[in-house]
């Protein structure tokens, strides 16, 4: 079910006793409870009528005995089961889900991982109640996403500004929330700049990975240095895993690029799942390294990865340096 259906049927009090909400983006799930708490329960009720439990800490059978309790005010109660995927003898709810009570809106929460819906408890929650999968979004789908909050906000930004938004955040849509919200606060003009960006969340003008990034594509060694150089004097911004893990990024997809036949921009952007204001950084890197260059690398990396984690020999960070020159050699 859509997102944004779910949470216009909550504030319209069209609710279902069950709901499973399940996936890897955490940050729906947080959303889609965070309505079920807003508009489901009096704040007057609450106290009496609003339970929520973590997996970890809680005993099944004492949540099952809440959830077949009745409210003791007003005609419902709401009971959250926060953190579900940690709660022990989950199975032991499929007796419930089986026949839940319609006075219980019981919301289940299987944050951070998919389910096995071959469970008979899945199967008797989607049976009686809704499931609703929290995917992780993409970044073309991040840029949809940050347009859609912005139109509500009716507020603009410049592409740079959102390509340089997603680089520096990723698909943490938390992050980008609160960097969204941060930003819509400050601006004067109805329009989020690149510059804006740079100043009020964090992302230095010159030394980012956005800016690594650009560097290796059109093989800017000076450039390459440089940036290598502060992260090494800054090793808690930029620790080693996200380096190597954005490189590595970086030239499978190069490599999804020499093997397709596709030429507009926007398939191409596309098929490697980036915004298109990165296409032509990509592009530029197919120019400047070959397919078996791009294969040479991986490998480069893979080792990295492992003398990071102590696998291959002793580490210390400034070995970033000597990865560089092997990568632009």
């Amino acid at each position: 079910m859509n997102i944004e259906k779910v949470l216009n049927t909550i504030k319209n009090n069209e609710i279902s006793s069950t709901y499973l909400l399940y996936g890897e983006e955490d940050f729906f799930i947080d959303k889609i409870t965070s309505f079920f708490t807003k508009y489901v329960i009096p704040e007057s009720e609450k106290i009496f009528n609003e339970k929520i439990f973590y997996g970890k800490q809680t005993d099944v059978f004492s949540l099952i005995s809440s959830l077949k309790s009745f409210p003791m005010t007003g005609d419902r109660q709401l009971i959250i089961l926060k953190e579900a995927q940690k709660l022990g003898n989950i199975s032991e709810l499929s007796n419930y889900l089986d026949c839940p009570i319609h006075s219980t809106i019981f919301v289940i929460c299987y944050k951070s991982k998919n389910i096995d819906k071959r469970k008979k408890w899945v199967k008797l929650a989607q049976k009686n109640g809704i499931l609703i999968e929290s995917k992780l979004l993409y970044a073309q789908q991040i840029s949809r996403w940050i347009q859609y909050n912005l139109e509500e906000k009716h507020i603009k930004i410049e592409n740079s500004a959102e390509a340089l938004l997603v680089d520096f955040l990723g698909n943490d849509l938390s992050k980008i929330t609160n960097a969204i919200n941060k930003l819509s606060n400050i601006i004067t003009d109805g329009v989020i700049s690149a510059e804006n960006v740079r100043r009020h969340i964090g992302v230095h003008r010159h030394y980012n990975t956005f800016e690594l990034q650009n560097a290796l594509s059109s093989k800017d060694s000076n450039k390459v240095i440089s940036i290598v150089n502060y992260f090494i004097s800054n090793q808690k911004q930029f620790p080693l895993p996200l380096i190597i893990g954005l490189l590595f990024s970086f030239y499978s997809k190069l490599i999804i690029l020499h093997s397709t036949q596709i030429h507009s921009d926007k398939e191409l952007a596309g098929k490697i799942k980036v915004h298109p204001f990165f296409i032509n950084v990509y592009k530029i890197g197919c120019k400047n390294y070959s397919f078996q260059d791009c294969i040479r690398i991986i490998s480069l990396l893979h080792n990295a990865d492992l003398k990071s984690k102590g696998i291959k020999g002793s580490f210390d960070y400034s070995f970033i340096k000597d990865l560089m020159f092997r990568i632009l050699v």
